[in-house]
């Protein structure tokens, strides 16, 4: 019987690191970290391949043609005067997406300098501002304004181009028209003060397949969500105020205020998606379609973190948190998602959802708060929370998790209510050694 016991305990230890340490298996992408494209034969009005500064107003209309292009040797200073590609519209928008080409301004691995200046776009695939093969653009004040039909967004990087902006006005107005992007190679982009709006289907304020952040911002889409971070790559909001109506871009299956998602199109490597808050506001507008079924989160087919301060959220789903499968991306039965969400100081109000395919981490400490229901459908995914004793647990109905881990031993900081609050069966037992060497003498 005690052998029984004790083969019966290592059992129920292993499922339990295995439901725990959760990772789902996934396709890679493989995605190139390297620009092939050849940029001989590109078409500009304006080539730079030296330092050189422009002072006039230059336009460009045909097709695959760019405004200025910046040359891996060069180096361009544009002051305050305008840059029009006022027709042409892409002919390939993979080569737009990837490579720039069409961009109003293209930076391929040289450097440029804007101040004050004015960009105007008006054609599909013609992206405003774009760096690529670690090409650097810096931009002080100015204007963005791009009414492209498809793929013309406001600043784009890949291929480990780099762009810094300060009190940039940006607006885009088709779909896939993110007012900041990156794509293939993981680019950068960090806007400071700037004011962002996007009113196209798929294009939300920030898409990322590289690393974006935002400081002291304001950004609006009133045709999608506020963020999309894609395979293992990174946006950041901080001291920032940010509105969506939220509405997705597959039959509304990605309808939320902010995704985490992996595509497995090779536009973003697999790995860990990231997305980190502070001190700031964000909305899903009451004005939107979907305002009463969008959650303010949605993670499927990746692994994810999720890392919030002392932010605001307003929306009215009631449900905060939402990591499952669908039948858009991945493979039924492994793609739900796997998330660690870590919140400082921080109050959350609303559900959690996780469905059978799909884990999640939650911490709680500083005096945080999460009031709602966590997994009411009680699904097989493992649930982990773990809370500080500063903070609370307020249900708001029944709910069920695999395991908790509270520093208050009193758990007077988890208020049930008239609620249930259950943990998973023993398969789920935790067995430390010195409880398997009483059971062994015993």
């Amino acid at each position: 019987m005690k052998s029984f016991i004790i083969l019966f305990l290592l059992i129920s230890t292993t499922l339990t690191s295995k439901q725990e340490n959760q990772n789902l298996r996934r396709l890679q992408p493989g995605s190139s970290s390297t620009n092939s494209y050849n940029y001989n034969s590109i078409l500009a009005t304006k080539s730079v391949t030296s330092s050189e500064t422009i002072s006039s107003d230059l336009t460009a209309t045909a097709a695959d043609t760019s405004v200025i292009y910046v040359s891996s040797t060069g180096s361009a200073t544009i002051g305050s005067n305008t840059i029009s590609k006022t027709s042409g519209d892409s002919s390939n928008t993979e080569n737009s997406e990837f490579y720039g080409v069409n961009a109003a301004i293209l930076v391929n691995g040289g450097s440029a300098t804007l101040t004050g200046t004015t960009v105007t776009t008006a054609a599909k695939g013609a992206n405003a501002i774009f760096a690529t093969n670690s090409g650097t653009i810096t931009i002080n004040g100015g204007t963005i304004t791009s009414t492209g039909a498809s793929s013309a967004r406001g600043l784009d990087a890949t291929y480990g181009g780099k762009i810094t902006a300060n009190s940039l006005t940006i607006n885009t107005s088709g779909g896939s028209c993110a007012s900041l992007a990156t794509d293939r190679g993981e680019g950068t982009v960090s806007c400071t003060s700037c004011t962002l709006t996007t009113a196209g289907a798929g294009s939300p304020v920030i898409y990322s397949t590289g690393d974006i952040t935002i400081t002291s911002s304001t950004g609006t889409a009133t045709g999608a969500q506020m963020v999309v971070v894609e395979g293992k790559n990174s946006a950041t909001v901080k001291s920032s105020t940010l509105k969506c109506t939220g509405i997705g871009n597959r039959n509304n299956v990605d309808k939320c205020g902010v995704m985490i998602y992996q595509s497995q199109s090779g536009d973003a490597d697999d790995g860990i998606g990231s997305f980190t808050a502070s001190d700031s506001k964000m909305e899903i507008l009451s004005s939107s379609s979907v305002y009463s079924s969008a959650p303010m989160f949605f993670v499927t087919n990746t692994e994810a973190t999720i890392t919030l301060s002392n932010v605001t959220f307003t929306y009215g789903s009631g449900i905060f948190l939402d990591i499952e499968g669908t039948d858009q991306w991945g493979t039924s039965g492994s793609n739900g998602g796997d998330v660690t969400m870590t919140v400082t100081g921080q109050t959350i109000v609303g559900d959690i959802v996780v469905d059978d395919y799909s884990s999640l981490t939650l911490k709680l400490s500083s005096s945080s708060s999460f009031k709602g229901k966590i997994n009411s459908a009680k699904s097989s995914g493992s649930i982990y929370i773990v809370i500080d004793a500063s903070s609370k647990i307020t249900l708001t109905g029944d709910s069920y998790i695999t395991k908790l881990e509270n520093a208050d031993s009193s758990g007077s900081n988890i208020d049930t209510g008239s609620y249930s609050f259950k943990y998973s069966n023993s398969s789920y037992l935790k067995v430390g050694v010195f409880t398997l060497l009483f059971l062994i003498f015993m």
